[in-house]
């Protein structure tokens, strides 16, 4: 395992995979090594959507392969029905191992709703409560009265344990796991950087703390729970959690690439989970996402608390629930919930539209790639419902 050798750029990366936008830019670049183009579309008819529109979609997509060198795979679909799905490019650059549908992408920060999603279960089971502090599992914990529903919303006040692990990161190259972010803080007395739930404050070092506490209250590692509770039951296969030994991969993961084809190096951050850490493919990602619907990892009254707005005053267009970010058009006619991610070059995007059951996904494992704008997606998709409002005004990237 490298160990990441430059700090500063390291904290860079941190502080915008915290405000990951929903789109992102780059600029305008000609791949000078071409790989194939891999294409499958499956439509049966049944679906809320029109032929006209998947070919819209399909143009979309292929001028910003063809003239901007876009890598990575688009899925959208509903109701467990594709509607249209895409792969462009490189798995592995160096290799020529062409992206697939299987293939496995880091989500970085999409990862959260899994974290989420594993303390529901457990509050199902009565094995912890959302009101719990995290001094009931770690009684040392210096500060008092941080809930589990404060770290779910990022009203914590936890500082970035990017930050206050600098030192750790100087002294060694063994990897850092969820319990060492906890233990610092105890062992150091890390400042807050405000008190709980005076405000919201997006926290990877909040989700890196719940994730703990699945591994205390479960008995079990956060990714074995992850593996029984979560992907089994959705028959995710070519899903699982990397703590940033190279060994464990699955065979289908894709290596991520920072600027034009330079591969990203594992670091001793890739040790923490909860925050991060998740990889899937885009056919997995659908089966997770629909399987929400199905209430076989979680009964519905319990995902309802997840896409509530709690994260900010109620009054706000923009939002964050337990592991998913929100937005209300100011139509009100269409509700997404979502997340992005950044992270060692790879840029994630899921969205989930309750209205009719519809998931969106793009993952990308090149930073470099070009821009994919959501709201042209979804105007292309929802044109009754957004053609009323000026999307550029409606940013979709908040904390």
């Amino acid at each position: 395992m490298n160990a990441f050798k430059d700090t500063k750029l390291l904290i860079i990366w941190w502080a915008v995979a915290s405000a990951t936008a929903f789109y992102f830019y780059n600029p305008s670049e000609k791949i000078s090594d071409e790989p194939n183009l891999k294409k499958t579309e499956k439509f049966d008819g049944k679906l809320s959507f029109s032929n006209a529109q998947k070919e819209i979609l399909s143009q979309y997509f292929e001028k910003l392969y063809n003239q901007k060198g876009f890598n990575g795979v688009v899925l959208i679909g509903q109701k467990d029905s594709i509607f249209y799905q895409a792969s462009y490019g490189w798995a592995n650059y160096h290799k020529k191992d062409s992206l697939t549908m299987n293939s496995s992408f880091q989500l970085a920060s999409v990862s959260k709703q899994f974290t989420a999603v594993a303390i529901l279960q457990l509050h199902e089971k009565g094995k912890l409560n959302l009101t719990d502090s995290i001094e009931k599992f770690y009684p040392n914990f210096p500060h008092k009265g941080i809930t589990i529903h404060q770290l779910l919303t990022h009203r914590s006040g936890l500082p970035n344990y990017n930050y206050f692990l600098q030192d750790i990161s100087s002294r060694t190259d063994t990897l850092i796991s969820c319990q060492d972010v906890i233990q610092e803080i105890i062992a150091n007395t890390i400042p807050l950087y405000h008190p709980p739930n005076r405000r919201y404050q997006y926290s990877n070092t909040g989700y890196a703390v719940l994730a703990a506490i699945v591994e205390r209250v479960s008995g079990l590692p956060f990714e074995v729970y992850i593996e029984q509770e979560l992907f089994k039951p959705l028959g995710m296969k070519e899903s699982f959690a990397y703590r940033g030994i190279e060994s464990h991969k699955k065979k289908g993961a894709t290596t991520g690439y920072i600027g034009r084809w330079r591969e990203a190096t594992d670091n001793h951050l890739d040790g923490v989970l909860g925050d991060k850490g998740i990889y899937c493919s885009a056919i997995d990602l659908f089966k997770w996402d629909q399987g929400l619907y199905k209430n076989i990892i979680l009964n519905n009254d319990s995902l309802q608390l997840a896409f509530q707005p709690m994260g900010k005053p109620a009054h706000f267009n923009s939002n964050y629930g337990y592991g998913w970010r929100m937005i209300y058009w100011p139509t009100d006619s269409l509700k997404v919930l979502y997340h992005a991610g950044w992270w060692h070059g790879y840029r994630t995007l899921l969205m989930h539209i309750p209205k009719d059951t519809v998931t969106i996904i793009v993952l990308k494992n090149r930073s470099a790639s070009p821009n994919v704008n959501s709201k042209t997606m979804l105007n292309i998709l929802y044109p009754d419902e957004l053609s009323a409002i000026d999307t550029s005004e409606t940013e979709l990237n908040e904390q």
